[in-house]
């Protein structure tokens, strides 16, 4: 086998290594690629969810609001209730 032959299949084997390099990393950045778009797709639906959630917060907030400048005397008297029965609930719980 001549030298020029020698070299050549030394080159050739060294290009198929080359080649099955850029496969793994082609198969490794596909891979990252569908990671990445499973996460966007669930940011997506997270930020959705967490709009509406605030959304709905803020509208409980305004009828709360209503339901208290409506009836001021009644808002007092269901928080002095829920305070006596948090006071109550925390006291005996940490008796027994």
């Amino acid at each position: 086998m001549s030298r020029a032959s020698q070299l050549e299949q030394e080159n050739d084997q060294q290009f198929h290594m080359l080649a099955n390099k850029i496969s793994t990393f082609k198969d490794i950045a596909n891979e990252i690629n569908g990671y990445a778009q499973e996460d966007s797709t669930t940011l997506n639906t997270m930020s959705g969810t967490m709009t509406r959630l605030s959304d709905e917060i803020k509208h409980g907030a305004h009828k709360l609001k209503r339901v208290v400048n409506s009836n001021p005397k009644m808002t007092r008297m269901v928080a002095i209730g829920v305070g006596v029965f948090i006071v109550l609930y925390i006291t005996f719980n940490h008796f027994v």
